[in-house]
């Protein structure tokens, strides 16, 4: 099964359903110029209510080390979605980190591939000027086909939704998928039906690849 995660969940009672429909990682913020924003008790209390039913992941940009360290007290894993380097990230667990990159062109690959050599987990986003994720926007399909055909452990994002997840996974055939803001209502809350669909969708692709794998 791919990884299929849900971010920027702000209450404990949608992070619960959108685990029950069959979300693997669900993604809480913690950054204070998001919308999506929640505090580490916050954080803490959502993680707990999701034990053995999905991976908690905290997302944050450009944290101190100890932030790193107070997250990972409360989560099982954490997002750098910022301008971390991988001396940083190699201060904590490998399987416990995802570290996110906004693609602009190609030459993002160069600072991919340092993280993708020592095994990271990778996320790759579209680029917005100044934004850090969440922006809705499609990252370039043939950039994102040519990065995952060159890491092996790549997820997916930017300005996925449940109408075109099933084609992009076809397209790109990441190792997972990760969709934020193509699913809200309002920033932070989910369209519970809109999140259904998405995941549905992707089990779907991930189940079927396995199959034929």
């Amino acid at each position: 099964m791919g990884l299929i995660k849900v971010c920027g969940l702000t209450t404990p009672m949608q992070a619960e359903k959108v685990a029950s429909l069959g979300a693997t990682h669900i993604g809480m913020v913690h950054f204070p110029k998001s919308p999506r924003h929640l505090t580490l008790g916050e954080i803490g209390k959502i993680a707990g209510r999701l034990k053995g039913k999905a991976v908690p992941v905290a997302v944050v940009v450009n944290p101190e080390y100890t932030l790193v360290e107070e997250l990972l007290n409360l989560v099982e894993v954490v997002q750098l979605h910022g301008d971390e380097t991988v001396e940083f990230a190699e201060s904590f667990p490998r399987d416990r980190i995802i570290k996110a990159f906004r693609v602009k062109d190609e030459r993002d690959i160069k600072r991919i591939e340092p993280f993708a050599e020592r095994g990271y987990t990778v996320l790759i986003d579209a680029f917005v000027e100044g934004v850090y994720g969440g922006s809705g926007r499609r990252i370039d399909t043939a950039l994102a086909q040519k990065i995952v055909k060159t890491f092996p452990k790549v997820i997916l994002s930017g300005g996925l939704n449940h109408q075109n997840v099933g084609e992009l996974l076809e397209e790109v055939k990441p190792y997972g998928v990760d969709a934020s803001s193509g699913l809200e209502v309002k920033p932070g809350v989910k369209d519970l039906k809109k999140t259904e669909i998405f995941i549905k969708k992707a089990r779907e692709f991930y189940e079927s690849d396995n199959k034929t794998a």
